[in-house]
């Protein structure tokens, strides 16, 4: 057996994994990155198919753009990246049209005066009272029921609707009113959606490289087969080189898993956690949930989904944000990454990348709706015109999230040493990749009031102290940290502190980013 010692072992090579070992690489860490697969990037990354870069799990986007904590993170470690900025707030797909907002005043044009009235109503209560506490823990959809009458606001409901599901992976009632009022608060304060230039598979292609060019020992087809640890702290893993069956044995004081917390939990159990015994766990706790009702805000949920990439001839989105889809059955949301990147398709051609919700286990029936959708919404420009290039199902061990948004856990686990980082450890108000790269801007700084000795809690269980910022929120996963008594507060070296609450009004006329001065200068050639 291979025997080797690093200050740092990082499980799993998703973007989790690739931020948290490039960032422990320029603290001057020597890091071993181990991934099953043969590739880096798990579901932010992409695979050449018929000439159409197919992503394993995003749409080639991240949420806040070039504004956004992935981005500064990138700037931080300096990993050369561009991120094309959405020109629109969205266009929606309503009563048999497409109609486009520049801003969020151009939903006017499918609300109509009722419906806007309510809709400023809304944006009322969510950005300038002050949340009650009796209705934070409430269902989205039933503090909406509080607030309007949703039969004669449907228009209003399906808009708050699609963008949970898009965004979220989310019905209305599964996601609490607070989470959906700080996820909204941080998409206006940071700005709007960007596409990867090159796609994500351009950029996590460029962490890899950086990772080996200073010295990580990125260990593909390495299937980790037990953490080890002795009196409560890690030591170690145990793996396999899945090519020639030869087991390693790496000694380290620092694990950072990005695999979740429930193949995290089987390796210290020393078994292995497969999709068949994932899946059945899932419908086993469904059954709970719908058997007990007042157990489901605790429940252990995962975000699912279903994911169709489209290629076209001809154009079908006239923009580079998002169409929601307000007439469809299953269809939350489309876009068009080739409208800011067109070589993520071949020459002349156009991918669609559509994102739902899978609302049953009849995974058959859920693509066949899908199907049905992309009929309904383009026609006969569809048949004529389009192919379906995958349809790709998002549950089990490869979900949209770990962790539905707002159920995330703690990085912190019961082995010293040990710690999560990912989409199931997504710090509040933070969505997909965006808080992906949070989460491990937040264990930075754990670690860093570690090694001070500034962390709370006791020794098996610390955390950064909880504070309050300067604009009067308190923060669930905080950017500030106290450090020695009769000393100032400082900023965290790592959490990404949210812009100025009066960027959102930018969102009011336009979409805020680097749509009008982006150069059409490829990054990647």
């Amino acid at each position: 057996m291979q025997e080797a010692h690093y200050d740092a072992i990082v499980i799993g090579a998703g973007l989790g994994g690739l931020l948290s070992a490039a960032q422990l690489l320029q603290r001057g860490k020597s890091v071993a990155l181990l991934e099953r697969l043969d590739h880096c990037g798990g579901r932010f990354t992409a695979k050449t198919f018929k000439g159409v870069q197919v992503s394993t799990g995003a749409v080639h986007m991240v949420p806040f753009g070039s504004s956004g904590v992935l981005a500064r993170t990138l700037r931080r470690l300096q990993i050369p990246h561009r991120l094309l900025d959405a020109d629109v707030f969205g266009s929606f797909h309503v009563h048999g049209r497409q109609v486009r907002a520049r801003g969020l005043l151009g939903v006017y044009r499918f609300l109509g005066p009722r419906q806007f009235f309510w809709f400023l109503r809304l944006g009322y209560l969510m950005f300038f009272r002050p949340l009650p506490t009796s209705e934070g823990d409430l269902p989205f959809s039933a503090w909406l029921a509080r607030h309007i009458n949703v039969e004669r606001n449907r228009e209003l409901v399906a808009f708050f609707e699609r963008i949970a599901r898009f965004a979220l992976s989310l019905e209305l009632h599964q996601v609490s009113t607070a989470e959906v009022i700080a996820t909204t608060k941080n998409m206006f304060r940071y700005g709007a959606p960007g596409i990867v230039e090159g796609g994500c598979g351009a950029l996590v292609a460029e962490l890899e490289r950086r990772l080996r060019e200073r010295g990580a020992a990125v260990l593909l087809s390495h299937e980790v087969l037990q953490i080890l640890h002795a009196d409560g702290h890690v030591t170690g893993v145990r793996a396999r080189n899945k090519a020639s069956g030869d087991e390693l044995l790496l000694s380290a004081p620092l694990v950072v898993s990005d695999i979740g917390p429930r193949a995290t939990t089987a390796l210290v159990e020393n078994r292995q956690l497969r999709q068949a015994e994932l899946l059945k766990q899932q419908r086993e706790a469904a059954q709970v949930i719908a058997a007990a009702a007042s157990e489901a805000p605790h429940a252990y949920r995962e975000a699912v989904g279903l994911k169709v990439h489209v290629l076209s001839d001809v154009s079908l989105i006239p923009h580079r944000g998002i169409m929601y889809c307000l007439d469809t059955q299953r269809i939350a949301g489309i876009v068009q990454p080739t409208n800011s990147d067109p070589r993520l398709a071949p020459p002349g051609k156009h991918l669609l990348i559509t994102h739902q919700v899978l609302q049953s286990e009849n995974i058959e029936e859920e693509k066949a709706l899908a199907i049905a959708d992309l009929r309904r919404l383009f026609g006969e420009t569809f048949e004529r015109h389009c192919r379906i290039l995958t349809m790709s199902v998002y549950r089990g061990e490869w979900p949209v999230n770990r962790l539905a948004q707002g159920r995330d856990l703690s990085p912190v686990t019961p082995l010293q040493g040990l710690f999560l980082v990912g989409d199931a450890v997504k710090p509040s108000g933070y969505l997909m990749v965006e808080g992906v790269a949070q989460s491990v801007n937040y264990l930075l700084d754990l670690l860093d009031a570690i090694e001070r000795g500034e962390a709370a809690g006791p020794l098996g269980s610390p955390h950064l102290p909880v504070t309050t910022a300067t604009d009067g929120e308190r923060q669930r996963r905080p950017g500030w940290l106290p450090f020695r008594r009769g000393r100032k507060r400082a900023r965290s070296g790592h959490v990404v502190r949210p812009p100025s609450r009066l960027n959102a009004l930018r969102w009011l006329w336009t979409a805020p980013g680097n749509a009008r001065k982006q150069v059409r200068r490829p990054l990647y050639p």
